[in-house]
């Protein structure tokens, strides 16, 4: 049973700004409205998750809509979430920005996870795909990170590296996850989404077919707090349009246990989706109903 005290899952947007621009990302429909953090807020967030961690560990996703390596106190804040008891740390990143100091740091740090999306092999393709990146750069950054980790002799973080599915690698796939498979410890392939302006469809994705629209598991587990402070209810709530609250008038708890979460909840559980801003249009709460409990491949190493 989730724990409607307080959420299992917390993302924190560190910043929505970005240095890369990509073909297959949602950021091209979200709000233009940047920003980075405040430390400050930050702080309060964590010091107030800090507080449920002995009754069930906190996910935490210090990552949301941008490239949280352009903080310019990005490493402070991991630290102060390590401090804090929260863990799982799971952490996404282009890789352009991972020097060596960096990665020194997080793997000293023991965070639990890094995704390094990556999405083709070749300069060329990666230029068209993933633009104002640097393919050599970010290759280099990688195997580095990946010889640091053993000259340290550690098993932490696991490492990812991530694909979307696109019109662009469907056919370059399989070399994509043959060369990766052996040096991280999986890959990932996630279909691409939102295409269509609805943030969390998938078009031209097979799916599971239902009869009726199921709860998704997400607004019973998760919580997204935007650079700002707004709160959204999952990774794909990339433009929320109804407000929920905003952390720093209120707390995570009041808002998770507050009016405006129990009737999205309510919504989901009556499958009384159609007029709902958000969740309308997505696809993602069918992973919950799959065998495997996921959309997209996994990969493991030696598998």
């Amino acid at each position: 049973m989730p724990n409607l005290a307080f959420p299992e899952r917390l993302t924190i947007e560190l910043t929505n700004d970005c240095n890369l621009v990509c073909t297959m990302c949602p950021r091209m429909e979200m709000s233009k409205n940047l920003g980075y953090m405040d430390v400050e807020l930050y702080k309060k967030i964590i010091d107030e998750a800090s507080r449920y961690t002995a009754q069930t560990p906190i996910t935490l996703v210090p990552f949301f809509r941008g490239e949280s390596l352009m903080h310019p106190n990005f490493f402070e804040m991991i630290e102060l979430a390590k401090r804090a008891g929260l863990k799982p740390i799971q952490l996404t990143t282009n890789a352009m920005l991972l020097t060596e100091e960096l990665s020194n740091k997080l793997i000293r740090a023991e965070i639990d996870f890094i995704s390094f999306s990556v999405d083709v092999l070749g300069e060329e393709a990666y230029k068209r795909v993933r633009l104002g990146g640097d393919y050599k750069l970010v290759m280099s950054n990688i195997d580095k990170f990946l010889e640091m980790r053993v000259a340290l002799g550690s098993k932490l973080p696991e490492v990812q590296v991530s694909t979307v599915e696109t019109e662009e690698n469907t056919e370059s796939l399989s070399e994509f996850i043959d060369y990766w498979q052996e040096k991280v410890d999986r890959v990932r392939v996630y279909p691409e989404h939102s295409t269509d302006g609805s943030f969390g469809s998938l078009t031209g994705y097979e799916l599971p077919i239902f009869d009726k629209r199921l709860p998704c598991r997400k607004v019973f587990t998760d919580m997204v707090v935007y650079w700002n402070g707004d709160v959204a209810v999952c990774n794909h709530d990339w433009g929320r349009k109804e407000f929920i609250g905003n952390v720093k008038d209120n707390t995570l708890a009041e808002i998770w246990t507050g009016d405006k979460y129990k009737e999205i909840r309510t919504r989901h559980m009556a499958g009384t989706l159609d007029d709902d801003p958000t969740c309308a249009h997505c696809d993602h709460w069918k992973m919950y109903y799959t065998d495997e409990g996921r959309i997209g491949k996994l990969i493991k190493k030696g598998a």
